[in-house]
């Protein structure tokens, strides 16, 4: 009977705990169509920074044959600098249907970045270098 009891209590007791957190409609139709463009894509760590991409939805439309997929995006590289004060720089890479980071390399010089974009069919890789100067 003893047991029956505690697990009673018990029960009630862990429900009561998750029945305390409290949550709101946020009603910033701004920030609520800003986050519905945006798709997390990958993050890099590396021993001096932190690199993470994001996809943002163009308001452009799609590619001309209004395949979903065709969707017109832009890449968003996000470079947190880990020093004393953490610091960050945004690079923008423009209207490319359907990107994704592939890979994120450090050099010498800075950053190698791959991304993948275009149709299945068609899909291309291609990579720049991004200069990140030295502190």
């Amino acid at each position: 009977m003893k047991n029956i009891v505690l697990i009673a209590l018990f029960t009630f007791l862990s429900f009561t705990a998750f029945s305390q957190i409290k949550f709101a409609e946020e009603k910033n139709p701004e920030l609520s169509k800003m986050l519905a463009k945006v798709h997390t894509d990958n993050a890099f760590g590396f021993k001096r920074y932190l690199i993470k991409t994001f996809i943002i939805n163009t308001d452009l439309g799609y590619s001309k044959n209004e395949d979903p997929e065709g969707a017109k995006q832009n890449v968003y590289i996000s470079i947190s600098f880990l020093d004393k004060e953490i610091t960050t720089k945004l690079y923008k890479v423009e209207t490319l249907v359907n990107p994704e980071t592939v890979n994120v390399v450090e050099i010498l010089t800075g950053l190698e970045i791959s991304i993948a974009h275009g149709l299945a069919e068609d899909r291309i890789e291609e990579g720049f270098i991004l200069e990140i100067p030295k502190k």
